[in-house]
Protein backbone atom coordinates (compact mmCIF):
# COMPACT_ATOMS: atom_id res chain seq x y z
CA UNK A 1 0.00 0.00 0.00
CA UNK A 2 2.53 2.03 0.58
CA UNK A 3 4.42 1.47 -2.60
CA UNK A 4 1.16 2.22 -4.39
CA UNK A 5 1.17 5.41 -2.60
CA UNK A 6 4.53 6.72 -3.36
CA UNK A 7 4.29 5.76 -7.12
CA UNK A 8 1.00 7.73 -7.11
CA UNK A 9 2.68 10.51 -5.51
CA UNK A 10 5.63 10.84 -8.05
CA UNK A 11 3.17 10.49 -10.78
CA UNK A 12 1.07 13.47 -9.53
CA UNK A 13 4.25 15.56 -9.37
CA UNK A 14 5.79 14.28 -12.56
CA UNK A 15 2.48 15.67 -14.35
CA UNK A 16 2.30 18.71 -12.69
CA UNK A 17 6.25 19.48 -14.46
CA UNK A 18 8.55 20.18 -11.45
CA UNK A 19 10.22 18.74 -8.73
CA UNK A 20 10.86 19.15 -5.13
CA UNK A 21 13.26 21.65 -6.42
CA UNK A 22 10.86 23.53 -8.80
CA UNK A 23 8.15 23.59 -5.69
CA UNK A 24 5.53 26.94 -5.63
CA UNK A 25 7.37 28.11 -3.10
CA UNK A 26 11.08 27.98 -4.52
CA UNK A 27 12.79 31.20 -5.29
CA UNK A 28 15.92 30.62 -7.32
CA UNK A 29 18.79 29.03 -5.96
CA UNK A 30 21.81 31.43 -4.04
CA UNK A 31 24.65 31.42 -6.77
CA UNK A 32 27.54 30.34 -5.29
CA UNK A 33 30.04 30.61 -8.79
CA UNK A 34 30.12 28.96 -12.08
CA UNK A 35 29.74 25.13 -12.09
CA UNK A 36 32.48 22.95 -12.19
CA UNK A 37 34.31 20.86 -14.75
CA UNK A 38 32.82 17.40 -16.39
CA UNK A 39 34.23 14.28 -15.16
CA UNK A 40 34.55 16.80 -11.40
CA UNK A 41 32.93 15.86 -8.11
CA UNK A 42 29.87 17.69 -6.88
CA UNK A 43 28.02 16.30 -9.92
CA UNK A 44 24.97 16.75 -8.11
CA UNK A 45 23.55 19.84 -9.21
CA UNK A 46 21.52 20.12 -5.62
CA UNK A 47 24.88 20.34 -3.59
CA UNK A 48 26.23 23.46 -2.96
CA UNK A 49 29.37 24.50 -5.34
CA UNK A 50 32.55 24.17 -3.87
CA UNK A 51 35.77 25.46 -5.80
CA UNK A 52 38.42 23.59 -6.67
CA UNK A 53 42.19 24.62 -7.96
CA UNK A 54 42.62 25.38 -11.24
CA UNK A 55 39.23 24.20 -12.15
CA UNK A 56 37.98 27.30 -13.64
CA UNK A 57 39.50 30.05 -16.51
CA UNK A 58 41.08 33.21 -15.32
CA UNK A 59 38.80 34.71 -17.85
CA UNK A 60 37.00 34.87 -21.31
CA UNK A 61 39.46 35.46 -23.38
CA UNK A 62 40.74 31.48 -22.45
CA UNK A 63 39.76 28.75 -24.75
CA UNK A 64 36.05 27.78 -24.73
CA UNK A 65 36.77 24.58 -23.50
CA UNK A 66 37.78 25.92 -20.04
CA UNK A 67 34.48 27.26 -19.60
CA UNK A 68 32.62 25.13 -17.05
CA UNK A 69 29.70 23.67 -19.17
CA UNK A 70 26.11 24.77 -19.84
CA UNK A 71 23.06 22.18 -17.90
CA UNK A 72 19.75 24.13 -17.27
CA UNK A 73 20.22 21.36 -14.24
CA UNK A 74 21.43 24.24 -12.40
CA UNK A 75 18.93 27.07 -13.54
CA UNK A 76 15.41 25.27 -12.65
CA UNK A 77 12.33 27.05 -14.24
CA UNK A 78 10.03 28.13 -11.92
CA UNK A 79 5.99 26.14 -12.45
CA UNK A 80 4.34 27.55 -15.15
CA UNK A 81 1.72 29.11 -12.03
CA UNK A 82 4.70 30.33 -10.09
CA UNK A 83 5.66 33.78 -9.53
CA UNK A 84 9.65 33.20 -8.80
CA UNK A 85 11.77 34.63 -11.26
CA UNK A 86 13.90 32.88 -13.16
CA UNK A 87 17.53 32.54 -12.21
CA UNK A 88 20.08 31.79 -14.11
CA UNK A 89 20.75 33.05 -17.87
CA UNK A 90 18.18 32.69 -20.61
CA UNK A 91 18.58 29.34 -22.23
CA UNK A 92 18.27 30.22 -25.71
CA UNK A 93 21.52 31.91 -25.46
CA UNK A 94 24.47 30.83 -27.34
CA UNK A 95 26.78 28.18 -25.35
CA UNK A 96 29.97 31.26 -25.36
CA UNK A 97 27.17 33.37 -24.05
CA UNK A 98 26.56 31.26 -21.45
CA UNK A 99 29.80 30.70 -20.25
CA UNK A 100 30.31 34.60 -20.26
CA UNK A 101 27.53 35.43 -18.58
CA UNK A 102 28.49 32.85 -15.25
CA UNK A 103 31.85 33.64 -15.50
CA UNK A 104 30.35 36.91 -14.67
CA UNK A 105 28.10 36.86 -12.27
CA UNK A 106 30.55 34.10 -10.21
CA UNK A 107 33.22 37.81 -9.98
CA UNK A 108 30.64 39.93 -9.47
CA UNK A 109 29.57 36.97 -6.30
CA UNK A 110 33.01 36.97 -5.15
CA UNK A 111 33.64 40.42 -5.00
CA UNK A 112 30.68 40.67 -3.34
CA UNK A 113 31.31 38.01 -0.77
CA UNK A 114 31.89 38.97 3.16
CA UNK A 115 35.66 37.90 4.13
CA UNK A 116 37.54 37.51 7.58
CA UNK A 117 41.20 38.94 7.01
CA UNK A 118 43.65 40.94 8.64
CA UNK A 119 47.45 41.25 6.94
CA UNK A 120 49.51 43.85 5.84
CA UNK A 121 51.33 43.06 2.34
CA UNK A 122 53.50 45.12 -0.37
CA UNK A 123 51.12 46.42 -2.94
CA UNK A 124 52.62 43.90 -5.72
CA UNK A 125 51.94 40.70 -3.42
CA UNK A 126 48.13 41.69 -3.35
CA UNK A 127 46.76 40.15 -6.49
CA UNK A 128 48.44 36.68 -5.29
CA UNK A 129 46.72 37.08 -1.90
CA UNK A 130 43.31 38.49 -3.52
CA UNK A 131 43.44 35.19 -5.79
CA UNK A 132 44.25 32.99 -2.67
CA UNK A 133 41.14 34.48 -0.71
CA UNK A 134 38.11 35.01 -3.39
CA UNK A 135 39.57 32.90 -6.42
CA UNK A 136 39.50 36.17 -8.52
CA UNK A 137 42.35 36.36 -10.50
CA UNK A 138 43.86 40.21 -10.28
CA UNK A 139 46.47 41.97 -11.52
CA UNK A 140 47.92 45.89 -11.51
CA UNK A 141 48.02 48.40 -13.99
CA UNK A 142 51.27 49.19 -14.48
CA UNK A 143 50.68 52.73 -16.09
CA UNK A 144 48.15 53.49 -13.49
CA UNK A 145 50.42 53.35 -11.28
CA UNK A 146 52.96 54.89 -12.91
CA UNK A 147 50.43 58.08 -13.32
CA UNK A 148 49.43 57.62 -9.65
CA UNK A 149 53.31 58.02 -9.07
CA UNK A 150 52.86 54.38 -6.83
CA UNK A 151 55.88 52.04 -6.90
CA UNK A 152 54.29 48.35 -6.00
CA UNK A 153 57.65 46.85 -5.06
CA UNK A 154 57.45 49.19 -1.40
CA UNK A 155 54.04 50.49 -1.52
CA UNK A 156 51.76 48.64 1.66
CA UNK A 157 48.39 48.20 1.72
CA UNK A 158 46.37 47.27 5.03
CA UNK A 159 43.71 44.66 4.93
CA UNK A 160 41.76 44.00 8.07
CA UNK A 161 37.89 43.54 8.23
CA UNK A 162 35.84 41.20 10.12
CA UNK A 163 32.53 39.94 7.98
CA UNK A 164 33.19 42.71 5.71
CA UNK A 165 32.50 42.47 1.37
CA UNK A 166 36.05 41.94 -0.62
CA UNK A 167 34.96 44.99 -2.53
CA UNK A 168 35.10 47.23 1.12
CA UNK A 169 38.45 46.17 2.42
CA UNK A 170 39.88 46.88 -1.18
CA UNK A 171 38.04 50.06 -1.10
CA UNK A 172 39.49 50.78 2.18
CA UNK A 173 43.18 49.53 1.72
CA UNK A 174 43.88 51.12 -1.66
CA UNK A 175 42.45 54.41 -0.80
CA UNK A 176 45.45 56.07 0.97
CA UNK A 177 47.59 55.51 -2.30
CA UNK A 178 44.64 57.39 -4.37
CA UNK A 179 43.69 53.60 -6.05
CA UNK A 180 41.00 51.43 -7.12
CA UNK A 181 40.12 48.17 -7.65
CA UNK A 182 37.59 47.88 -10.91
CA UNK A 183 35.78 44.57 -12.12
CA UNK A 184 36.57 43.71 -15.34
CA UNK A 185 35.97 40.41 -17.33
CA UNK A 186 39.01 39.47 -16.63
CA UNK A 187 38.84 39.91 -13.01
CA UNK A 188 39.93 42.68 -10.74
CA UNK A 189 42.46 45.20 -11.77
CA UNK A 190 43.89 47.64 -9.31
CA UNK A 191 44.09 51.12 -11.08
CA UNK A 192 44.26 54.77 -10.11
CA UNK A 193 41.38 56.08 -8.67
CA UNK A 194 41.56 59.36 -11.14
CA UNK A 195 39.12 61.65 -9.39
CA UNK A 196 41.13 61.32 -6.43
CA UNK A 197 44.45 62.01 -7.88
CA UNK A 198 42.54 65.19 -9.37
CA UNK A 199 42.00 66.52 -5.90
CA UNK A 200 45.39 65.80 -4.86
CA UNK A 201 46.20 67.76 -7.50
CA UNK A 202 48.13 64.80 -10.05
CA UNK A 203 47.28 64.30 -13.39
CA UNK A 204 45.23 66.53 -14.10
CA UNK A 205 46.45 67.84 -17.52
CA UNK A 206 48.69 66.92 -19.90
CA UNK A 207 51.31 69.31 -22.25
CA UNK A 208 50.76 67.91 -26.39
CA UNK A 209 54.41 67.55 -27.53
CA UNK A 210 56.18 68.68 -23.88
CA UNK A 211 57.60 66.28 -22.11
CA UNK A 212 56.96 64.99 -18.90
CA UNK A 213 60.37 66.60 -16.89
CA UNK A 214 60.34 69.97 -19.25
CA UNK A 215 56.16 70.05 -17.78
CA UNK A 216 57.81 70.23 -14.50
CA UNK A 217 60.31 72.29 -14.81
CA UNK A 218 57.74 74.77 -16.07
CA UNK A 219 55.56 74.41 -13.46
CA UNK A 220 58.66 75.35 -11.09
CA UNK A 221 59.52 78.26 -13.01
CA UNK A 222 56.09 79.84 -12.79
CA UNK A 223 55.84 79.45 -9.19
CA UNK A 224 59.37 80.61 -8.35
CA UNK A 225 59.37 83.82 -6.17
CA UNK A 226 61.74 86.12 -7.87
CA UNK A 227 62.15 90.06 -6.72
CA UNK A 228 62.31 93.27 -9.25
CA UNK A 229 61.67 97.05 -8.73
CA UNK A 230 61.38 99.83 -11.04
CA UNK A 231 59.54 102.32 -12.05
CA UNK A 232 61.20 102.67 -15.90
CA UNK A 233 63.65 99.97 -16.75
CA UNK A 234 64.07 98.18 -20.30
CA UNK A 235 63.17 95.30 -21.42
CA UNK A 236 66.03 93.68 -22.14
CA UNK A 237 67.26 94.86 -18.40
CA UNK A 238 64.69 93.32 -16.83
CA UNK A 239 64.39 89.97 -18.47
CA UNK A 240 68.04 89.71 -17.61
CA UNK A 241 67.45 90.69 -14.02
CA UNK A 242 65.03 87.90 -13.75
CA UNK A 243 66.91 85.20 -16.09
CA UNK A 244 69.43 85.56 -13.12
CA UNK A 245 67.31 85.19 -10.73
CA UNK A 246 65.78 81.97 -12.45
CA UNK A 247 68.18 80.37 -13.84
CA UNK A 248 66.99 79.28 -17.58
CA UNK A 249 66.73 81.06 -20.38
CA UNK A 250 63.92 84.05 -21.14
CA UNK A 251 64.29 85.49 -24.70
CA UNK A 252 62.93 88.42 -26.70
CA UNK A 253 60.79 87.74 -30.02
CA UNK A 254 62.55 90.45 -31.62
CA UNK A 255 60.85 89.96 -35.10
CA UNK A 256 57.45 89.87 -33.39
CA UNK A 257 58.10 92.73 -31.80
CA UNK A 258 59.09 94.96 -34.19
CA UNK A 259 56.44 94.06 -36.62
CA UNK A 260 54.37 95.73 -33.95
CA UNK A 261 57.09 98.88 -33.45
CA UNK A 262 58.41 97.51 -30.12
CA UNK A 263 62.02 97.56 -29.27
CA UNK A 264 63.70 95.40 -27.08
CA UNK A 265 64.64 98.60 -24.99
CA UNK A 266 61.15 99.77 -24.31
CA UNK A 267 60.56 101.04 -20.59
CA UNK A 268 58.95 98.64 -18.09
CA UNK A 269 57.38 99.79 -14.70
CA UNK A 270 57.59 96.53 -12.29
CA UNK A 271 57.51 96.05 -8.91
CA UNK A 272 57.73 92.80 -7.27
CA UNK A 273 58.79 91.63 -4.20
CA UNK A 274 59.09 87.94 -3.46
CA UNK A 275 56.29 87.41 -6.13
CA UNK A 276 55.44 84.24 -8.41
CA UNK A 277 57.51 84.58 -11.62
CA UNK A 278 54.00 84.12 -13.40
CA UNK A 279 52.85 87.00 -11.94
CA UNK A 280 55.38 89.69 -12.57
CA UNK A 281 55.57 88.45 -15.76
CA UNK A 282 52.26 89.55 -16.37
CA UNK A 283 52.21 92.42 -14.16
CA UNK A 284 55.09 93.68 -16.54
CA UNK A 285 53.96 92.90 -19.96
CA UNK A 286 50.15 93.59 -20.30
CA UNK A 287 50.30 97.17 -20.61
CA UNK A 288 52.33 96.56 -23.42
CA UNK A 289 50.38 93.86 -25.09
CA UNK A 290 53.00 91.25 -24.81
CA UNK A 291 52.79 87.88 -23.08
CA UNK A 292 55.12 84.83 -22.81
CA UNK A 293 55.17 82.03 -23.33
CA UNK A 294 57.62 78.30 -23.37
CA UNK A 295 58.77 77.32 -26.75
CA UNK A 296 61.40 75.58 -27.73
CA UNK A 297 62.78 74.65 -24.65
CA UNK A 298 62.99 78.27 -23.03
CA UNK A 299 60.69 81.23 -21.79
CA UNK A 300 60.03 83.45 -25.27
CA UNK A 301 58.19 87.00 -24.65
CA UNK A 302 56.53 88.09 -27.41
CA UNK A 303 53.42 89.95 -28.40
CA UNK A 304 49.88 88.63 -28.29
CA UNK A 305 48.93 88.32 -31.95
CA UNK A 306 51.98 86.25 -32.71
CA UNK A 307 51.06 83.99 -29.48
CA UNK A 308 47.56 83.08 -30.79
CA UNK A 309 49.59 82.12 -34.11
CA UNK A 310 51.23 79.96 -32.52
CA UNK A 311 48.92 77.80 -29.93
CA UNK A 312 49.82 74.84 -27.83
CA UNK A 313 47.80 72.10 -27.45
CA UNK A 314 47.03 70.62 -23.86
CA UNK A 315 44.62 67.64 -22.41
CA UNK A 316 42.57 68.21 -19.42
CA UNK A 317 40.96 66.17 -17.30
CA UNK A 318 37.51 66.85 -15.79
CA UNK A 319 37.65 64.36 -12.52
CA UNK A 320 36.34 66.12 -9.54
CA UNK A 321 35.72 69.36 -11.38
CA UNK A 322 31.71 69.00 -11.03
CA UNK A 323 31.89 68.89 -15.11
CA UNK A 324 31.98 64.73 -16.12
CA UNK A 325 28.06 64.76 -16.94
CA UNK A 326 28.54 66.80 -19.28
CA UNK A 327 31.62 67.74 -21.60
CA UNK A 328 29.67 70.38 -23.58
CA UNK A 329 28.86 72.25 -20.58
CA UNK A 330 32.47 72.17 -19.49
CA UNK A 331 33.58 73.18 -23.12
CA UNK A 332 30.47 76.34 -22.54
CA UNK A 333 31.94 77.30 -19.64
CA UNK A 334 35.41 77.92 -20.50
CA UNK A 335 34.55 79.99 -23.70
CA UNK A 336 32.10 82.26 -21.61
CA UNK A 337 34.73 82.43 -18.50
CA UNK A 338 38.51 82.32 -20.07
CA UNK A 339 39.06 85.49 -22.62
CA UNK A 340 35.84 84.63 -24.78
CA UNK A 341 36.71 86.72 -27.63
CA UNK A 342 39.94 84.43 -28.39
CA UNK A 343 37.84 81.60 -28.99
CA UNK A 344 37.14 80.52 -32.79
CA UNK A 345 33.13 80.78 -32.13
CA UNK A 346 33.48 84.21 -31.84
CA UNK A 347 36.28 84.88 -34.69
CA UNK A 348 39.17 83.90 -32.12
CA UNK A 349 41.65 81.11 -33.25
CA UNK A 350 41.33 78.99 -29.67
CA UNK A 351 39.77 75.56 -30.45
CA UNK A 352 38.85 72.68 -28.61
CA UNK A 353 37.35 69.14 -28.76
CA UNK A 354 35.94 66.65 -26.32
CA UNK A 355 38.32 63.57 -25.66
CA UNK A 356 36.91 60.49 -27.17
CA UNK A 357 34.37 58.39 -24.30
CA UNK A 358 34.14 55.05 -23.80
CA UNK A 359 35.76 51.88 -22.32
CA UNK A 360 38.70 53.22 -19.56
CA UNK A 361 39.29 56.79 -21.49
CA UNK A 362 39.19 59.17 -19.10
CA UNK A 363 36.62 62.37 -19.53
CA UNK A 364 38.46 65.48 -20.84
CA UNK A 365 38.43 68.32 -23.09
CA UNK A 366 41.88 68.89 -26.26
CA UNK A 367 42.25 72.46 -26.01
CA UNK A 368 44.54 74.75 -28.77
CA UNK A 369 45.39 77.91 -27.11
CA UNK A 370 48.03 80.82 -26.29
CA UNK A 371 50.08 79.56 -22.85
CA UNK A 372 48.79 82.92 -21.10
CA UNK A 373 45.08 81.74 -21.79
CA UNK A 374 46.04 77.66 -20.64
CA UNK A 375 47.15 79.51 -17.32
CA UNK A 376 43.66 80.80 -16.49
CA UNK A 377 41.93 77.78 -17.94
CA UNK A 378 44.36 75.48 -15.19
CA UNK A 379 43.18 78.32 -12.36
CA UNK A 380 39.41 77.68 -13.60
CA UNK A 381 39.78 74.30 -13.13
CA UNK A 382 41.73 74.71 -9.49
CA UNK A 383 38.88 77.05 -8.32
CA UNK A 384 36.24 73.95 -9.15
CA UNK A 385 38.29 70.88 -7.67
CA UNK A 386 38.75 73.05 -4.45
CA UNK A 387 34.85 73.74 -4.58
CA UNK A 388 33.65 69.95 -5.57
CA UNK A 389 32.72 66.80 -3.51
CA UNK A 390 31.83 63.03 -3.71
CA UNK A 391 31.83 60.94 -6.63
CA UNK A 392 32.04 62.13 -10.49
CA UNK A 393 28.79 61.74 -11.83
CA UNK A 394 29.18 59.61 -15.28
CA UNK A 395 29.40 61.35 -18.64
CA UNK A 396 26.11 61.23 -20.76
CA UNK A 397 27.35 59.45 -23.70
CA UNK A 398 27.01 55.54 -25.55
CA UNK A 399 29.91 53.53 -24.92
CA UNK A 400 31.63 52.35 -27.45
CA UNK A 401 30.71 48.78 -28.27
CA UNK A 402 32.80 46.13 -30.28
CA UNK A 403 30.86 44.30 -32.86
CA UNK A 404 33.66 41.53 -32.24
CA UNK A 405 33.11 41.24 -28.58
CA UNK A 406 30.02 39.63 -26.80
CA UNK A 407 30.88 42.27 -24.28
CA UNK A 408 29.73 40.95 -20.80
CA UNK A 409 31.14 43.74 -19.13
CA UNK A 410 31.86 47.71 -20.16
CA UNK A 411 33.91 49.90 -17.43
CA UNK A 412 33.56 47.83 -14.19
CA UNK A 413 29.68 47.49 -14.85
CA UNK A 414 27.77 44.89 -16.36
CA UNK A 415 25.74 45.23 -19.76
CA UNK A 416 23.97 43.19 -22.45
CA UNK A 417 24.08 39.38 -22.04
CA UNK A 418 25.92 39.43 -18.36
CA UNK A 419 23.24 42.00 -17.13
CA UNK A 420 20.31 40.35 -18.53
CA UNK A 421 21.53 36.84 -16.73
CA UNK A 422 22.10 38.44 -13.12
CA UNK A 423 19.05 39.84 -13.14
CA UNK A 424 17.36 36.63 -14.46
CA UNK A 425 16.06 37.34 -17.73
CA UNK A 426 15.88 39.71 -20.71
CA UNK A 427 16.44 39.50 -24.50
CA UNK A 428 19.38 37.49 -25.43
CA UNK A 429 20.26 39.41 -28.14
CA UNK A 430 22.98 41.24 -25.83
CA UNK A 431 22.62 44.33 -27.66
CA UNK A 432 23.00 47.81 -25.88
CA UNK A 433 19.04 48.68 -26.66
CA UNK A 434 17.82 45.65 -24.29
CA UNK A 435 20.10 47.36 -21.52
CA UNK A 436 18.76 50.19 -18.70
CA UNK A 437 18.16 53.12 -20.00
CA UNK A 438 21.16 54.70 -17.31
CA UNK A 439 24.47 56.30 -18.55
CA UNK A 440 27.02 54.40 -18.44
CA UNK A 441 30.10 55.49 -16.52
CA UNK A 442 33.59 55.64 -18.14
CA UNK A 443 36.08 53.54 -15.82
CA UNK A 444 34.03 52.64 -13.64
CA UNK A 445 35.18 51.86 -10.36
CA UNK A 446 33.62 49.48 -7.37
Amino acid sequence: MKILSAVVVAAATSANGFTNAQSPEFQGPRFEGPRHLEGQANDSPNEPFQPQQNAYPTGPTHPTGGYPPHSTAQYPTPPRNSTAPRTGPPRNLAAHEVQMAEWAMFLHHQFHQRVEIDTERKLSELPQLILEESGIPCSLDQSAMRIANVDPSSAVVQLRASEIPMRVVLNRALAPLNLAAQLTQDGLVITADFTKLARAGIATDRWAGISADTTKKMESDLNKTVSIESDSIPLDEAIATLQEQLHYRIELDIFSLEGEGLSADIPMRIHGNETKFRSVMNRMLRDQNLTFQFEDNAWVITTVTAAEDRPLNRVYYLEATGLTESISQAMQLIQTSVDPESWEVLGGVGTMAPLPTGGSNRTGILVSTSFATHLKIEALFDALRAGTVGEDVPTKSVPFQDPMSSGSFHSGYFCGTCLQAAEGGGNSSGSSQNAPNTPQQTGGMF
